[in-house]
């Protein structure tokens, strides 16, 4: 028998990350289908530079391939160049086409996992509002529980797919360029770590600053639909008293109030991202700036170092992603 997740007060009183997994376990083949497409993209991603790196290397500047590739290339193209640049490109087009389709079905296993999961946590939400007392339903309006069931379900699709597995692809995308950086040059592939503790220190300041705030948004938008559902509900009233000037005013008055705090916590959202695109930029910089001394002293080729600034945007761009989807992160842990 299947081990129901918790929500409500049983929810609040769990760990954040324990009590998300726990919506996961019903889904234990998509959600491992879904890792296992993650790992093959990793792993094309680390391909994708090569053929290029090869293109400039060994076709453009002549530098010879390491044994027995030079004796397979060598037969396979009659030592003509020409011949082995179709080939590199024909395998550089491969790769490429490969990792888009690899990405576009995993998406849709994302998308099919995170909808699974936000309906599973509706009719759970659903379930456990119905089985609250009726003192609760008397004191709590009915736009607020609407607005927790269609609005806050959708918590557990931000936290695993906006979230989890962006994260998740980051770190070991870090670890397998890093490990092939380090073959290519020590000095490069620790300085591309310069930047993560910087990441780290500005996810987490402004993971706990906005917290509260998306918290108060989400209190005043779930107002505004009580607001409405108070109106129309009671339109009899409202027709019979000539109070649709005055319920007009109020409406507009708690919308601007949401509209408001919005414009604010997406600004400082945008800040927040622009903090972390300028950290991967200086980065960036600072590896380029480095890589190219190395390869003026013949310490590194042309190739490598566009293999190295590729796996740094392949690692710098999820990381990047997650400070652009703050907002909807901040939206989840609130709910």
């Amino acid at each position: 028998m299947s081990q129901t997740p918790p929500t409500g007060a049983a929810a609040v009183q769990q760990p954040l990350i324990p009590w998300t997994l726990s919506f996961l376990r019903p889904y234990r083949a998509r959600v491992t289908l879904l890792a296992g497409l993650l790992l093959l993209e990793i792993a094309l991603g680390a391909l994708q530079p090569w053929p290029l790196k090869v293109v400039i290397d060994n076709v453009l500047q002549g530098r010879p391939f390491p044994e027995p590739i030079a004796h397979w290339l060598a037969m396979a193209t009659g030592g003509r160049p020409g011949a082995l640049l179709i080939i590199v490109v024909i395998a550089g087009v491969l790769l490429q086409v490969t990792n888009q389709l690899v990405s576009m079905y995993g998406t849709q296993v994302q998308v099919d996992a995170g909808q699974r999961m936000v309906y599973d946590l509706r009719g759970r939400l659903f379930e456990h509002l119905q089985a609250l007392g009726l003192h609760h339903h008397i004191t709590t309006s009915t736009g607020d529980a609407v607005y927790r069931i269609d609005v806050d379900a959708y918590s557990i699709e931000n936290l695993v797919m906006s979230g989890i597995f962006p994260l998740a692809s980051s770190v070991i995308t870090l670890a397998v360029m890093f490990a092939i950086l380090v073959k290519l040059d020590v000095t490069v592939a620790l300085l591309s770590l310069t930047v993560v503790p910087f990441l780290y220190l500005c996810l987490r300041y402004y993971m706990t600053t906005l917290v509260s705030r998306t918290e108060r948004v989400k209190e005043l938008e779930s107002k505004l639909v009580e607001r409405l559902f108070e109106v129309f509900a009671a339109m009899r009233l409202v027709k019979s008293f000539a109070r649709e000037a005055h319920e007009t005013d109020r409406f507009v008055t708690t919308g601007h109030n949401v509209m408001r705090s919005r414009i604010s916590i997406t600004w400082q959202e945008s800040l927040f991202s622009v903090v972390v695109s300028t950290i991967t930029i200086l980065g960036t910089a600072l590896v380029l700036t480095v890589g190219g001394m190395h390869v003026l002293q013949r310490k590194m080729t042309i190739g490598d170092l566009l293999v190295v600034i590729a796996y740094l945007g392949a690692v710098y761009g999820p990381l990047s992603a997650i400070a652009h989807t703050t907002g909807q992160l901040q939206g989840a842990v609130a709910g």
